[in-house]
């Protein structure tokens, strides 16, 4: 295939083009028959409900994306009435828009789409506050904005019908993107010195919040298109790449040696770079199988990767016999060879899944997902409405911001001062270190899309050229939105002083007024965020901890356990190794929020330590579960000592009482070992050793927490 055709279908296949392709054609179209009809006002509030018809749309299978359209656009039509209805009667519009805002955030506890679905709806009634002065009739606006809202829907209903799968092939090459990035960061640890490894570390983390975020989003696409349908061979073929980039993924985490003790015992440099070209090698042919499954081109992964872990075994040998290495480094590396070898492995399938002659045979079962289980009404009701839940929290605080927002409009009589409230939506989130990161990415896009605004109104005051350059901001804004969050609010800011502006019958510019409502809506959601119940990262270390070290006992189990079926990759195996994973993501991500808190440099280094020794936990039982044997037992006794150890810590940090003392515990002596054993000897002895380091930790959190809740 020509190089120019290889870029288009590349650009074409990006999911972040193809969503922006999806909106533009959509607006493109209201907006020339709009042009055409002399009808430009009417035009562009179809197009602002096209845009949050898009902003509210969630993944779903075509029958039940209809469905879910048809609820959007009555909760649209409803919403845009009511404010139409009420917004010139304010002592009773306040009242009525905290009480919808705060039922609209706790619907986001039925999942995804309802979440996106109360997003879009508070999105669309703060466009008709807007557009409410220039409206020229009752259900000119309820009319016009859930129409555009429909034609958006409908369009990208029937390009889901035409790909139906096109979403699962675009998050499945996110995660081989991601498994990539990870192995690259990863292979940089083999030529660093030690004084660099912490901020590898850190990277690491970080490559690895993405890459189990992304996982989890493959598995829910994967399960709502599992439910009762018919057997299918492309699906099949997509949940088996799914599978795949899992054991891979555990593979890629697992840890079989320090890699500072690594660099001080193996001085052979040729070793070293030998092990960090393979995995730069790996993370290159990840990326490649990526993009295969995003163009839906056949995957070679080259004969590259056989020729240097060939090379690769030859070299350690040499250099064993040269230095005559002890057995406790030379079996660990060569365990890792073997572990970087079963990624090819997975690669060699991958190639075979992906050819285009490649067909799963009809009578072909398809592996099994885990599916949360079903929540009673009552019972989700329970755990909603209640202070410690994150959704009520955030609802209090929101609606709190738009009541204060609507007040200050009142009170000064703003007429189109709802952008406060629009800014609020966007920069009030429900951690602080979310909205501080909006704060600053709304402000300086905002300052940047005011700042372009002023000339550009200037140069180009035809009503043909602001549609243009309306059109080509829309298209930007949803190519970046999930990027560059800084440059999709500089044109979504151009975007609605555009439109608002082309809806009015005066069209000056009204760019001052709009900088200070954004300042406004920016203060009101810092404070809101920072004195309503906030929610600090620090108070919730305890349970996050005790959740992973729970997770990390069962993960232990499900790994000491023989298969029943005889497959080691069977389903209670992947769900105690997901939630494992998740709950470290859970505290890396604490961590992360915790270094842009108010806090103290206790708590800094207390959050570092806490994740990095659970990453560490979590990568020692990475390496035992990819080398685990049907064959060999686990030694039972130690395994209970580290699960009680574990269960005993997780227990007190959920119950707030101390911590019973306990010895250390003790390392692991065998004798007449083979090499499995001599591996999984360090790697208990290694995880003893965290999960004491651990245990300490949790005793030094408890109290903290204690003082914190005190203070």
């Amino acid at each position: 295939m020509p190089p120019a055709s290889q870029w288009l279908r590349r650009i074409f296949t990006d999911s972040h083009f193809f969503f922006a392709l999806k909106v533009l054609l959509a607006m493109a179209s209201l907006l020339l028959a709009g042009w055409w009809l002399e009808q430009v006002p009417a035009a562009v509030t179809l197009s602002l409900g096209a845009m949050a018809g898009a902003l509210s749309e969630t993944d779903q299978p075509p029958a039940r994306r209809l469905g879910q359209l048809l609820l959007g656009l009555l909760c649209f039509f409803a919403a845009i009435t009511g404010v139409t209805a009420l917004i010139d009667t304010p002592w009773l519009f306040g009242p009525v828009l905290v009480l919808v805002t705060f039922g609209l955030i706790l619907a986001g506890a039925w999942g995804q789409a309802a979440g996106k679905l109360g997003f879009g709806t508070l999105l669309v009634s703060i466009y008709a506050m807007q557009g409410h002065v220039d409206s020229p009739g009752f259900w000119y606006q309820p009319l016009l904005l859930t129409a555009g809202a429909a034609w958006y829907g409908l369009l990208s209903w029937l390009v889901l019908l035409a790909w139906p799968y096109k979403p699962v092939h675009e998050q499945l090459a996110q995660c081989y993107f991601a498994l990539s990035r990870y192995l690259l960061a990863k292979s940089r640890f083999f030529d660093s010195p030690d004084e660099l490894h912490r901020g590898l570390r850190h990277e690491l983390a970080q490559l690895n919040i993405q890459l189990v975020n992304h996982l989890e989003l493959s598995k829910q696409m994967l399960n709502r298109r599992l439910r009762g349908g018919p057997e299918d061979a492309e699906l099949n073929r997509l949940l088996e790449l799914h599978l795949l980039v899992q054991g891979m993924h555990e593979r890629a985490a697992s840890s079989h040696y320090s890699y500072g003790r690594l660099n001080q015992a193996l001085d052979h440099a040729d070793v070293l770079a030998g092990y960090q070209i393979l995995l730069v090698e790996l993370g290159e042919a990840c990326y490649r199988l990526g993009l295969a499954i995003l163009t839906h081109h056949p995957f070679q992964p080259g004969k590259r990767i056989a020729w240097e872990l060939s090379a690769l075994k030859d070299q350690l040998d040499y250099s064993h016999l040269r230095r005559h290495y002890a057995a406790e480094l030379i079996i660990p590396l060569r365990f890792l060879t073997r572990n970087m070898e079963h990624v090819h492995q997975a690669l060699l399938k991958a190639e075979a899944l992906t050819a285009h002659h490649q067909d799963n045979e009809a009578g072909s079962p398809a592996a099994e997902l885990a599916r949360p289980a079903p929540q009673g009404l009552g019972e989700r009701l329970r755990s909603l409405l209640t202070p410690n839940a994150i959704l009520f929290r955030h609802g209090v605080r929101l609606s709190a911001c738009f009541a204060l927002g609507y007040g200050l409009i009142t009170a000064l009589e703003l007429e189109r001062g709802y952008w406060i409230l629009l800014t609020i939506l966007f920069v009030c989130q429900p951690s602080f270190s979310a909205t501080r990161q909006r704060l600053t990415e709304r402000t300086l896009g905002t300052l940047a899309g005011i700042a372009a605004g002023a000339p550009l109104l200037w140069l180009f005051p035809s009503v043909e050229s602001q549609l243009l350059i309306l059109l080509v901001c829309a298209f930007v804004f949803f190519t970046q939105v999930r990027v560059h969050y800084s440059w999709a609010v500089c044109f979504i800011t151009l975007f609605v002083l555009l439109a608002f502006n082309l809806q009015g019958v005066h069209r000056d510019p009204v760019l001052l007024p709009r900088l200070l409502d954004t300042l406004a809506g920016c203060v009101l959601a810092f404070v809101a965020v920072w004195l309503i119940w906030p929610d600090w990262q620090r108070r919730h270390l305890p349970r996050l901890l005790a959740d992973a070290m729970e997770a990390n006992a069962a993960y232990l189990n499900a790994i000491s356990r023989q298969p029943a079926d005889g497959n080691p990759e069977n389903l209670p195996y992947r769900i105690a190794r997901k939630q494992a994973h998740l709950a470290d993501n859970q505290l890396a991500q604490a961590w992360q929020n915790i270094r842009v808190e108010p806090v103290s440099r206790h708590w800094l280094n207390l959050g570092f330590e806490i994740a990095y020794r659970n990453h560490a936990l979590l990568s020692y039982l990475s390496a035992l579960g990819a080398h685990r044997r049907p064959d060999q037992a686990l030694p039972q006794a130690f395994v209970t000592g580290l699960n009680e150890r574990l269960c005993a810590a997780a227990n007190a940090l959920r119950h707030g009482t101390p911590l019973p003392e306990q010895p250390p515990l003790p390392a692991m002596m065998t004798d007449n070992e083979d090499d499995w054993q001599v591996l999984v000897r360090q790697l208990l002895n290694n995880m003893a050793l965290l999960v004491n380091d651990l245990h300490q930790l949790a005793g030094g959190v408890r109290q903290d927490a204690q003082a914190t809740r005190l203070g």
